[in-house]
């Protein structure tokens, strides 16, 4: 990730030059000022580079959303739900100082329930070394729930035999479950208040090479019809391909694009490499009363840098619907 980075924190900004500097060469006039906005031009690229290595990727931002389930029970009016996402704490080393406040700032939230929708390394389990007393501070009303993402199965990395994949892969789960977080792998969880209820429902990865190991059907098994349903699903493709329209699961959380580290957002547009790839990148979607929130994480993978996307986590408070609310009064 380093070596990347240094090869363009020099070589685009130099490349940019060039390109000015060819311009300049083509035009009959050779106007002098086309060298400097290049110089300009270059230098501003690469102040820009370092601001997304060293103050960007650590500005952690809280996203509030509220959404309004239609069958969800009166007790859990306002039932507030923090996702965090794609952690890769591979991204992080040296640098567990720099999160303390991210995490103050999770626990200051006062969730119902904290809920993390997976990537927790690039690769490999020892890269959760050294991470237990942050992540053992985390603190929620309920529980914390977790599921999978692809990175933590092990997948990207060229393993000298199966064996030493298959052990890397326990040692991951084992870690996250060792952070505080109940992995939820294929199977759900009941949340209770009073005599109602709601379901969380885990998912293992799904996607590309993944295309066995997310199982909804038993992912579901127990589920009572009537409960108000809550996936956790690392992939967003997953609500569109399985979910939406074809289930009566009314929210799922992902993560997994990372608004591709990088584009543009103001009040009023937003955009990002990511949508190029994906029909559901950032943000909260709505489709025929289903909803998914995708976020765009914490961590890095590839480049230890964000410009313009920087990383989030969410603060997601369920509402009733005006009619039950209206029914109940």
């Amino acid at each position: 990730m380093m070596f990347i980075t240094i090869l363009g924190a020099v070589y685009i900004p130099k490349l940019l030059f060039c390109t000015f500097d060819l311009i300049f060469y083509l035009t009959k006039k050779r106007w002098r000022k086309i060298q400097y906005a290049g110089y300009i031009v270059a230098i501003l690229a690469f102040l820009l580079i370092m601001k997304a290595i060293h103050y960007n990727r650590f500005n952690f931002e809280k996203r509030e959303v509220e959404i309004t389930l239609p069958n969800l029970p009166q007790n859990f009016d306002n039932y507030k739900i923090v996702q965090i996402s794609d952690f890769h704490l591979g991204s992080f080393t040296l640098s567990q100082k720099k999160l303390e406040p991210l995490f103050d700032s999770i626990n200051a939230q006062n969730a119902d329930i904290i809920v993390f929708t997976g990537d927790m390394v690039n690769s490999f389990a020892s890269e959760c070394n050294g991470w237990s007393s942050l992540f053992r501070r985390l603190r929620s009303k309920d529980t914390m729930l977790a599921v999978l993402g692809n990175h933590d199965y092990s997948t990207y990395y060229k393993w000298p035999n199966e064996d030493l994949k298959s052990l890397n892969e326990m040692a991951v789960r084992s870690k996250i479950r060792d952070f505080g977080f109940d992995l939820l792998l294929n199977t759900n969880k009941n949340i209770q208040r009073g005599e109602e209820k709601i379901t969380f429902i885990g998912i293992e990865n799904w996607g590309k090479y993944f295309t066995h190991t997310a199982q909804l059907d038993k992912a579901m098994e127990g589920v009572d019809s009537t409960s108000t349903k809550i996936l956790l699903s690392h992939d967003p493709t997953f609500w569109g391909d399985s979910i939406c329209g074809i289930t009566d699961i009314e929210l799922t959380l992902s993560g997994h694009t990372h608004a591709s580290q990088f584009g543009i957002e103001t009040p009023w547009f937003k955009w990002s490499p990511a949508s190029w790839a994906f029909d559901y990148w950032d943000d909260l979607y709505e489709k025929n009363n289903q909803y998914i929130f995708v976020s765009r994480g914490i961590g890095c993978v590839g480049v230890p840098g964000r410009i313009g996307m920087d990383p989030q986590y969410t603060v997601i408070t369920l509402k009733c619907s005006k009619r039950e609310n209206h029914e109940s009064n």
